[in-house]
């Protein structure tokens, strides 16, 4: 289901970047991290994969419980998406559809709460967060040792 793995994507991006429009900070820029600072991103990491697991489980059964066929809503999903792309609909389905899409948006305003207090509880700020996850897309060295991190803690 191409929603579900946007949202996943979506859920992933949020833990990752904090949805608080960061984005501003240069991936860059080297960012020197400790062992502790990175055993605290991999043990958030971890329960943040729980929540994802969790959004992930929730946005299907709404979407079953909406009455929509899954891969009708996938496809206005990406119609909606995406500018060059159009679905013909009825105006009571792009209601439904408009209806579902704001809960969803309001699951998700829940989800990003339950990330950001998985990582202030690790003693981490969102900022620095996120300066951490910004330097993991690009730093190889970096990469490997949250792997090892997270390798560790299980």
């Amino acid at each position: 289901m191409r929603f579900l793995k946007s949202f996943k994507t979506l859920v992933v991006c949020i833990a990752a970047i904090g949805a608080c429009g960061f984005s501003h900070v240069n991936a860059q820029e080297q960012v020197e991290v400790s062992d502790a600072e990175l055993n605290k991103i991999a043990s958030a990491f971890q329960d943040i994969q729980k929540v994802n697991m969790e959004a992930q489980q929730q946005v299907m059964q709404t979407v079953k419980e909406s009455g929509f066929d899954p891969n009708r809503f996938n496809e206005m999903y990406q119609a909606s998406a995406s500018p060059e792309k159009t679905v013909d609909a009825s105006d009571e389905e792009k209601e439904r559809f408009g209806m579902l899409m704001n809960k969803i948006q309001q699951m998700q305003v829940g989800f990003t709460q339950q990330i950001e207090e998985i990582i202030g509880n690790e003693g981490l700020t969102m900022e620095r967060y996120q300066k951490i996850a910004m330097a993991l897309q690009t730093d190889a060295d970096l990469q490997g040792r949250l792997r090892a991190a997270l390798e560790q803690q299980q």
